[in-house]
């Protein structure tokens, strides 16, 4: 596996390579029944809870196993 360095909002971090800008295809709850990626809450407290951190620590955190996923 090969890091490379990124810069978002004034901060540099490091990703794996193959998983840059893909949190999208490999998080789960775009195809939850409950997301709602619109809402202030997203619909879930699980994934509000998620992005909350995320935003608060400037990292991606996709979601690969959920207790309240409920398949569209």
């Amino acid at each position: 596996m090969m890091y490379v360095s990124y810069e978002r909002n004034g901060a540099v971090g490091w990703v794996r390579e193959d998983l840059k800008g893909k949190q999208k295809e490999f998080c789960m709850c775009w195809d939850c029944s409950k997301f709602a990626p619109d809402q202030d809450d997203k619909g879930c407290q699980i994934i509000h809870a998620v992005l909350t951190l995320a935003a608060e620590k400037n990292i991606v955190l996709p979601v690969w196993e959920c207790r309240e996923f409920d398949e569209k």
